[in-house]
């Protein structure tokens, strides 16, 4: 038997993978603190019941993209958080160049909750959709490209399977330009936000047809 890999100091990747858990715990839960919420008056006063309760539907139906994009960006950052703890239960270890990657990633990560709170101000303007579109997208480049870094550096345990990593490399990728499509076409058209209901479609699609490449 070999010895085991000597893991320089402050590259271990369960240390790595605990400070982006936590990261990603944080930027997931400040996702709920950046909804909008009711002026006290509109939640209480002297009118009826029935008449306050009716007030305030009104006023989450008014909000119905801000309570889109939270559950979109939490899903999005469940689903990459995830994959992230996935791909580093596969390596050995944790390269410079993976950790540069980590920079990006966790970058947009901690600014999605307050690309999200913008759509809360305005789900109408176009700027406001077209930033939360494009942190998502950078946010899933950024993921591939650690990926791709994880494979380039050669730190997988032995057995894994390279070809899957790169099918999910390049679906990321996929999905990301995607969003990027949906940013721009923010600036012509209006209900650009229900598009991103198709991203896991998009997603499963591109997962396909790279898998059967790999």
């Amino acid at each position: 038997m070999g010895e085991p890999e000597r893991v320089a100091a402050g590259m271990s990747h369960e240390r790595v993978g605990a400070f982006v858990d936590a990261v990603f715990a944080i930027a997931m839960t400040l996702l709920v603190v950046e909804i909008d919420r009711p002026p006290a008056g509109l939640v209480e006063g002297d009118e009826p019941r029935l008449v306050m309760a009716a007030r305030l539907w009104d006023f989450l139906g008014d909000n119905w993209g801000t309570w889109l994009a939270f559950l979109i960006a939490f899903l999005i950052l469940w689903g990459v958080w995830r994959e992230h703890h996935r791909t580093l239960d596969l390596v050995t270890r944790v390269s410079r160049r993976i950790m540069a990657r980590h920079v990006p990633l966790l970058v947009v990560v901690v600014l999605l909750p307050y690309a999200t709170g913008l759509i809360g101000e305005s789900a109408s303007n176009p700027l406001t959709v077209c930033l939360f579109a494009g942190a998502v997208a950078a946010l899933l480049f950024a993921q591939a490209a650690l990926l791709r870094a994880i494979l380039r550096d050669q730190v997988l345990r032995p057995g894994t399977d390279v070809g899957a990593m790169r099918a999910q490399a390049a679906t990321l990728m996929a999905v990301g330009v995607f969003w990027l499509f949906t940013a721009g076409l923010t600036w012509l058209v209006e209900g650009v936000p229900l598009l991103w209901l198709l991203s896991p479609v998009v997603g499963a699609i591109s997962s396909r047809r790279f898998a059967a490449r790999a």
